[in-house]
C-alpha cells in the first residue's frame, strides 16, 4: 500500500572530478529521500492497529442498571484512495458501541521539506455513505472507493523521530468550526505500543472549548480489534463485533428477527428496516425469501449481534439487479445488521416424534410405488 519514493539515476556522471560537488549534492537528496521514504512506512506501521484510552473516559449505566466504564478506541489501517497514495483509513469508537463511529476520516503521510506530515482528511459523503466504510478496518483490502475529491483537508501534523518513534503537532492553529471553536490544535506521539493525542478546540477568547485540557492529553495502548472479518472463498465477506455477541446461536427453524440498512458501494442506501421501525421477521434458513448472501450472512449469528455483510454480485441479484430497488445487475451488496430477537420453537413432544418416526417408512413406502 505505501510506496517507497525510489530514485533512479538516469545517467552517470562522466567528469567526477568537475562536478563532485554536484554528484554529492544529488546523493543528499538521494539519501534523504530514502529516509523519509523509509520513515513514512515506519509511521504507517507504527499507526496502523486498534488503540483503547488507558483509563476510561467515562462510566455508565446498561440496560439492566449496572454501571460500565466506557473507553474511547480507535483503530486505524492502510487503504486505497484513488488519485492519493499512502492513506490510511481512521474510526473511533466508544467502547460499548464500536460499531457506531463517532468519527471517521482519512489521513495521508507525505514529504514536506525534508520532513514527513500527516495530513487528516473530512470526507465529503454522506452519511449513508460513511455507513458503508465503517468497520473496514477489519477488512482494508475491501474498503468502499473514495476519490481525492471526496476528501477534505483539516489540519496537517509535522512529524519528527522521537526515540524509537515519532511526535509532532500543527505548526499552528487550524479554522473549525466545530462545538463552538474558531480553531484548533492538534498533536500526537506514538511508538507503535503507546500512543497519545491531544486535540483542542478554542474560542475566540483563546480558551479551549473541548478536546484535552491544555496541560493534559489521551493515552492510548494497542488492544485486540473490535471488529474481526471473515473473507470467504465463495466472495462473501463478514465483519463481526464480538462484544455484542451471546450464547445462542441461530440454528434451522429458529424464528430471526433482523434489522439491517442495505447499501450500494457508492454510498446509497437502497433499503433499511429502521426507517419502517420494523425488523425482517423469516425463519432460518431463508430460503428462497432472501438472496443466497443473506442466508449465507446469518450463518453463526448470536442473539444480539452485529455485523456487516459484504455480499458480491453473484450471491445478491446477479445479473439482472433488482429494478425496484434500483440496484444494478452485479451490484455488491453491503448491510450492516443487528439479530435483534431469536425466538426458537419449543421442541415437539416426544409421543408427537414418535408417531412422525412411524410415518416416515409409509410416505417413503407411497412415494416408490
Amino acid at each position: 500500500m505505501f510506496k517507497h519514493h525510489r530514485i533512479a539515476l538516469a545517467t552517470a556522471f562522466a567528469l567526477s572530478g568537475a562536478v563532485s560537488g554536484a554528484w554529492a549534492a544529488e546523493s543528499s537528496i538521494i539519501n534523504t529521500a530514502v529516509a523519509n521514504a523509509s520513515q513514512i512506512d515506519q509511521v504507517a506501521g507504527q499507526l496502523t492497529g486498534t488503540w483503547m484510552t488507558a483509563e476510561p473516559i467515562e462510566s455508565r449505566l446498561d440496560d439492566t442498571g449496572n454501571a460500565i466504564d466506557i473507553s474511547m478506541v480507535m483503530s486505524i489501517a492502510p487503504v486505497a484512495i484513488q488519485g492519493m497514495e499512502n492513506t490510511l483509513y481512521v474510526e473511533s469508537v466508544l467502547s460499548h458501541t464500536p460499531w457506531t463511529p463517532f468519527r471517521q476520516a482519512i489521513f495521508q503521510l507525505y514529504e514536506y521539506k525534508g520532513k514527513v506530515r500527516l495530513r487528516t482528511y473530512a470526507m465529503a459523503v454522506s452519511e449513508d455513505g460513511l455507513g458503508t466504510i465503517s468497520g473496514m478496518t477489519a477488512a482494508p483490502s475491501h474498503f468502499q472507493s473514495l476519490t481525492k475529491d471526496q476528501l477534505i483537508a483539516t489540519l496537517d501534523v509535522e512529524l519528527e523521530v522521537s526515540g524509537s518513534g515519532f511526535s509532532g503537532s500543527t505548526p499552528y492553529p487550524y479554522p473549525t468550526g466545530v462545538l463552538g471553536a474558531v480553531e484548533m490544535t492538534s498533536s500526537v506521539a506514538f511508538d507503535g505500543t503507546t500512543l497519545t493525542t491531544a486535540d483542542r478546540g478554542y474560542d475566540a477568547e483563546g480558551n479551549v472549548v473541548w478536546g484535552a485540557g491544555e496541560d493534559s492529553y489521551y493515552s492510548f495502548e494497542q488492544v485486540d480489534p473490535y471488529a474481526v472479518a471473515t473473507i470467504r472463498d465463495d466472495g462473501l465477506v463478514l465483519i463481526d463485533y464480538p462484544a455484542s455477541v451471546s450464547d445462542m446461536v441461530v440454528q434451522e427453524g429458529d424464528e430471526m428477527h433482523v434489522h439491517y440498512s442495505g447499501y450500494l458501494t457508492d454510498g446509497s442506501m437502497f433499503d433499511s428496516s429502521y426507517g419502517r421501525d420494523v425488523p425482517f421477521v423469516f425463519l432460518f434458513p431463508p430460503g428462497n425469501r432472501a438472496i443466497v448472501g443473506w442466508g449465507l450472512g446469518m450463518e453463526g449469528l448470536t442473539m444480539g449481534a452485529r455485523r456487516k455483510i459484504i455480499i458480491p454480485g453473484d450471491l445478491g441479484y446477479g445479473p439482472s439487479g433488482n429494478p425496484r430497488a434500483n440496484i444494478p445487475g452485479d451490484a455488491t451488496l453491503i448491510f450492516n445488521i443487528n439479530l435483534a430477537h431469536l425466538e426458537r420453537p419449543e421442541p415437539a413432544p416426544v409421543e408427537a416424534q414418535a408417531e412422525e418416526s412411524d410415518a416416515t417408512p409409509v410416505l417413503k413406502e407411497g412415494l416408490e410405488d
